[in-house]
C-alpha cells in the first residue's frame, strides 16, 4: 500500500527556519488584517482548514527538535 508520506533528514536549524516560515505565512499570507495582533494571527482553530493544516505541520515539526 503506497502512502505520500515522505522520511527526510534535518538538522536543527532547518526545522526552525521551516517553522519559523510557516508562522509568517499563517499570519501575512492566511490572516486578514483584522486577524493579526501584534505577531500573533488570532485565527481560532477550526476556522480555516488552511490556518488549521499549517498549525498542524508546525506542531509536527516542533515536536521532531
Amino acid at each position: 500500500m503506497e502512502t505520500d508520506e515522505l522520511t527526510v533528514s534535518l538538522t536543527h536549524d532547518e526545522v526552525t527556519f521551516l517553522v519559523e516560515a510557516l508562522d509568517s505565512h499563517e499570519y501575512w499570507q492566511l490572516s486578514e488584517s483584522h486577524e493579526r495582533n501584534d505577531g500573533y494571527s488570532t485565527v481560532e482553530d477550526g476556522e480555516s482548514a488552511d490556518v488549521d493544516a499549517v498549525r498542524a505541520l508546525m506542531s509536527k515539526l516542533q515536536n521532531q527538535r
